[in-house]
């Protein structure tokens, strides 16, 4: 029989040089037969040919299987179609029913008897003879002609009535018994998220193992047979660690050994480590140093049963140590180690994987080769943003590489190990959907229909092999692209893509059809998505589409990371550009797309998935929506810095940090040592998740938001100036190197541009020089001071939560007076130090100016993000911070301590009505 596992969707599978708007999946038929042993023999035909990517999912008397294909037979048929023979292991016994399904890829339109995931092939074992004949029934649609055995079935009677029980990473389920059902199916995942995996069992419990202790889950039962299904309601549990076991010495004299009760454990051979990890059996899991050994128990250990463990512990900046031990027992282990030393055993990362996104500082602080702040040198094409050439839309922009999808738990918007190294890339559209490109398609696209061709440069070196040192199908050595999202789904797209080759000479290969040698060292991919009569969704001008990256990332066995990486799931509407407009329930608030939405112009990003367990947390930390490709590195490694500590050169992660990292990211030794007296040691101790931060020693304002830094420094001064015209605010003018010039940061608007507020916290905060104005003797170089500027002026906007233009709140603070200085939209100038903030229509809710409102001049604080600030900062959005000193806790708060300047504003909003006082409240915290 095949193993019943859970479903767990893959990368896309089969290499597609052009997807083929003729796929008719539902009318390929599906013919079984019996073999001499009485397994099922499968035929069937697809409208191109699989390169290694074909699955068989079935139910047997409603137990569910799913199982990988290989070995199948294939025939080129006349008209491009290809046929298929498959001998599964499906035992075919006399009352035994099935339903199967083929897949050709995760997309439906490769779904075969039909194009839904309710479409199943029926066979009645009763009927299906030795001889071959085939089953009578050819879909889910006709299985009410099946045999009448089968049609005497009904669905399983009820749901089923569950309980939990956590312990150590994992949870203990039961529920009652449920008529009629043949099997049941455990669904679980995240709490609040997409239940992304199950497990299958004829009985009624089942210890569901593996998990992350500390984090929520839920848990869905499903009753099933060959008729229906019937779920129980959602159930929450959170498995938690076991109390810290006392010091225990190396076991029988091992240095790396496998206990009886299941501790696996390492001798500490004095590394660094800053992480550490344990895996039996390639489960891999974070190691306590408890005196002096790493260890870390296991639930699922057997006596007499041999497993193969690992142990990997960071040895210095950029390498670590790894040690392994094969067959061992409980209760054996080996005597020696490569990693019981101390000594790094070879596996060095420094070096070897096209990064660029290293500090390059071998000793001291050197500026690794830039050029004083302009930039690396990506190797990216494309000058960032959109514009429109001979009717073709051409969009560039960069992304970074995450371990997850949008909806997989906490793991999609943080930061993984070693996140500054190579794990970003460059997408380039071209798209020829409008009107007046359509003489263009033929000859860009292969197809008269309108179509987007897109280029991905990545700098992440490609795996060949799995974590395991298996070799992968060339499907799986090449990115894959994927395009119209299931929306409520966590993994699933309409259409798959295996990305082709874009060769040195310009020219386009299928993966497949090159050598494994010219797919690790592609670095450029090409993908075309274009309409299928098979997919729900238009495809044409002003039509909304989401995509995404997969990529093989080839430094896992290194790091103990993801294989697979995945990037952003980008929003596009063909014929125009990047929106922020969000079309799926399971994300958050949909169709919040007015003129407010962007309120920061194109960098603005998407709404974080509220169903991704703290995902929104991260919403002021992800980088401009429309970045530079050019910027992305410089960007990762300022993110780097700002997450360091000057003292010892730690990485600091307050909250949340990548599943690999949990241990800890590399530290920044070059750093370390930099700080003097410092009133903090890092930058991200200042600012909490980039929101308004805690009172600092000494201090007598709160650390502001983060968002929104760069847009600010490219509203032009004659802007400022004329609002300081309208309303009475004082300009603050700083003299800097001897030139006069508007301050716009900080509380008092002592700084005039980031780079001055940067160098002005490093000095001031940490006690860390630089070059700039009197903010010496200088200690950092200028690349590394120019890298903490553009991730300080690059941090995205997040959209609103709900759309304002039009809305009561906007319009009773517009009447209230309250806009006369929180400034609601502003178009910044052309001249900018990124490209991607100029000719941005925003709406920071600011001017910029000083204000006297009783308690002396502070500069009018930016509005946007308020509704998030306290959320994010301490995970309560009622929880905020408000004014100078961040004492208002409420809006209300804030607007009563309003005088001065701010009196008839005040007075105004306390002779509102009750309903617009509400209405105001409503819009700023949707901001």
């Amino acid at each position: 029989m095949s193993k019943q596992i859970p479903f767990k969707p893959a990368i896309i599978a089969g290499a597609v040089t052009l997807i083929s708007s003729a796929i008719a999946a539902q009318a390929a038929p599906i013919d079984v037969s019996l073999n001499s042993a009485g397994e099922l023999l499968l035929e069937y035909t697809f409208d191109e040919q699989k390169s290694g990517g074909m699955w068989l999912s079935a139910y047997e008397n409603g137990q569910w299987s799913f199982t990988t294909i290989t070995g199948a037979t294939e025939t080129g048929l006349a008209g491009g179609q290809w046929r298929y023979l498959y001998q599964s292991d499906l035992q075919c016994d006399s009352g035994d029913e099935f339903s199967l399904r083929v897949q050709g890829n995760y997309s439906q339109v490769d779904w075969l008897p039909g194009p839904t995931a309710d479409d199943f092939y029926e066979v009645s074992c009763a009927t299906l003879g030795s001889s071959g004949a085939s089953s009578s029934s050819s879909s889910a649609a006709s299985s009410e002609s099946s045999s009448s055995s089968s049609s005497s079935i009904s669905p399983p009677a009820h749901a089923p009535v569950v309980n939990a029980s956590a312990s150590d990473a994992q949870v203990q389920l039961s529920w009652s018994s449920v008529s009629g059902a043949t099997a049941y199916r455990v669904e679980y995942g995240y709490a609040t998220g997409a239940l992304q995996d199950s497990q299958s069992t004829d009985q009624t419990a089942l210890t569901v193992t593996g998990l992350d202790n500390g984090f929520d889950y839920d848990f869905v039962v499903v009753a099933v047979n060959s008729r229906g299904e019937n779920a129980s309601a959602r159930i929450t549990a959170t498995p938690e660690a076991p109390a810290a076991e006392p010091e225990s010495p190396a076991v029988g004299g091992y240095a790396f050994g496998l206990q009886s009760d299941g501790t696996l454990y390492h001798i500490d051979g004095g590394q660094t480590g800053a992480w550490a990890y344990l895996c039996l059996n390639s489960d891999c899991r974070q190691a306590v140093l408890n005196g002096n050994r790493y260890q870390y128990t296991f639930s699922n250990v057997t006596p007499g049963q041999s497993y193969d463990l690992q142990f990997k512990v960071q040895d210095d900046a950029s390498s670590q140590c790894i040690a392994d031990a094969s067959g061992i027992a409980p209760g054996n282990g080996v005597t020696s180690s490569p990693c019981g030393s101390g000594n790094a055993s070879g596996n060095d990362t420094g070096g070897g994987d096209n990064s660029g996104g290293d500090d390059n500082s071998g000793g001291g602080d050197s500026s690794g080769g830039g050029d004083n702040g302009s930039g690396a040198d990506n190797g990216f094409g494309g000058a960032g943003g959109v514009r429109v050439e001979n009717g073709v839309v051409i969009a560039n922009v960069a992304e970074r590489y995450r371990v997850r999808h949008e909806l997989s738990g906490n793991d999609f918007n943080n930061f993984n190990i070693e996140y500054w190294r190579a794990r970003y890339g460059a997408l380039e559209l071209r798209d020829y959907t409008r009107p007046e490109a359509a003489s263009q398609r033929q000859a860009a696209c292969g197809t008269s229909d309108p179509c987007v061709v897109v280029r991905l440069d990545s700098a992440v070196p490609l795996a060949m092999s799995d974590a395991s040192g298996n070799g992968k199908d060339c499907n799986q050595q090449s990115p894959n692209f994927r395009y119209h999202k299931f929306y409520g789904d966590e993994t699933n797209f309409y259409y798959g893509y295996v990305m082709d080759l874009i060769m040195p000479d310009g020219s386009i290969l299928a993966a497949c059809n090159a050598t494994q040698a010219q797919r690790a060292a592609a670095t450029s991919w090409q993908a075309v998505m274009r309409p299928d009569q098979n997919i729900p969704r238009p495809f044409a001008q002003g039509a909304q589409v989401e995509f995404e990256v997969t990529i093989n990332f080839d430094r896992a066995q290194v790091t103990g990371d993801n294989v697979n990486y995945y990037g952003q799931t980008f929003k596009y509407v063909l014929g125009e550009g990047f929106v922020v407009n969000n079309q799926d329930p399971a994300i958050g608030p949909v169709a919040v797309n007015d003129a407010f939405a962007k309120l920061g112009g194109d960098t603005t990003v998407p709404h974080l998935s509220e169903t991704g367990g703290n995902q929104r947390r991260f919403s002021f930390m992800q980088h401009a929506y429309n970045m530079n490709p050019s910027n992305i590195q410089n960007w990762l490694q300022g993110r780097r810095l700002f997450h360091t500590n000057f003292v010892n050169g730690n990485h600091i992660e307050q909250f949340m940090p990548g599943p690999q990292a949990i241990g800890g990211n590399l530290p920044f030794p070059e750093m370390a040592g930099k700080a003097s007296d410092p009133v903090q040691s890092s930058c991200t101790e200042c600012h909490t998740n980039n929101s308004v931060g805690q009172m600092q020693t000494g201090a007598d304002v709160v650390p502001p938001k983060m968002i929104g830094l760069g847009l600010l420094e490219a509203i032009s001064d004659s802007q400022i100036e004329a609002w300081a015209q309208e309303n009475g605010g004082t300009v603050s003018r700083i003299t800097l190197d001897g030139v006069e010039q508007i301050g716009r940061f900080g509380w008092r608007a002592e700084a005039v541009s980031v780079e001055h507020q940067v160098a002005k916290a490093l000095h001031d905060d940490i006690g860390v020089g630089t070059h700039v104005a009197e903010f010496g003797p200088s200690e950092l170089s200028a690349d590394h001071l120019h890298d903490l500027v553009t991730y300080s002026s690059l941090l995205a906007v997040p959209v609103p939560r709900a759309n304002l233009a039009g809305s009561q709140g906007l319009a009773e603070f517009e009447s209230l007076g309250c806009a006369a200085c929180h400034q609601p939209t502003v178009t910044t100038g052309s001249d900018t130090a990124f490209p991607e903030l100029a000719n941005q229509t925003i709406h920071p809710f600011t001017d910029l100016l000083l204000h006297d409102l009783g308690e002396g001049e502070f500069r009018t604080a930016p509005l946007w993000g308020l509704g998030l600030s306290g959320y994010i900062a301490n995970g309560s959005a009622s929880s905020l911070n408000l004014m100078h000193d961040g004492v208002a806790s409420s809006i209300d708060e804030a607007v009563q301590r309003h005088n001065g300047d701010g009196a008839d504003a005040k007075t105004a909003y306390n002779n509102a009505s009750s309903s617009a006082r509400q209405a105001i409240d409503r819009f700023l915290m949707n901001l």
